[in-house]
């Protein structure tokens, strides 16, 4: 499987262009400016990527991909301001949540879920608590950032999920 991505990448007030090029998903060529580097990649079995790089330095991490369309990058539990966008999208002016189109609601940290308050088919308004996220002995109130119809509830009360796990998906509230 052949895989080429382009991105511009943004930090501390930065940015260019960076491509991201597979043949065979195992070896990744990572370009950026006038800098390549080849590193051998492997998925892990709860979702992270493992990639090792010419220096003999191990990384694991992952990407999770913003209901904006933007990619924030985690190595373990450390998030790297490290901002990645689809040049093509922003040309275009689209959005990830263009009207009328899903979204999937997406831990930012790993946690329990402490308590689930919507079920599929639920309708909900901005603002409104989807579910309750405990994470390092805090409640996070997970909300909903506009009004919406819950297509469905992808965890339970008491799961255990990674940085990045779809917990729910929304789609557009019916119009009146």
């Amino acid at each position: 499987m052949s895989v080429r991505r382009r991105f511009v990448w943004k930090r501390s007030g930065n940015s260019g262009p960076l491509t991201l090029e597979s043949s065979d998903g195992l070896r990744m060529t990572i370009r950026a400016g006038d800098r390549e580097v080849v590193a051998d990649c492997a998925r892990a079995a709860d979702g992270r990527m493992s990639a090792i790089l010419p220096s003999g330095r191990q990384l694991a991490g992952r990407a999770v991909v913003r209901p904006d369309g933007r990619v924030e990058m985690w190595i373990g539990a450390r998030w790297v301001p490290l901002e990645l966008s689809d040049p093509l999208r922003e040309l275009a002016g689209d959005s990830a949540n263009p009207a009328g189109h899903a979204t999937e609601i997406r831990a930012r940290i790993p946690g329990r879920v402490a308590e689930v308050r919507v079920a599929a088919g639920d309708e909900v308004e901005a603002g409104a608590t989807l579910l309750v996220l405990e994470a390092m002995k805090m409640q996070n109130e997970i909300r909903a950032d506009r009004d919406a119809r819950i297509s469905s509830v992808e965890c339970v009360a008491g799961q255990t999920v990674e940085t990045g796990a779809i917990l729910v998906r929304l789609e557009p509230a019916p119009e009146p």
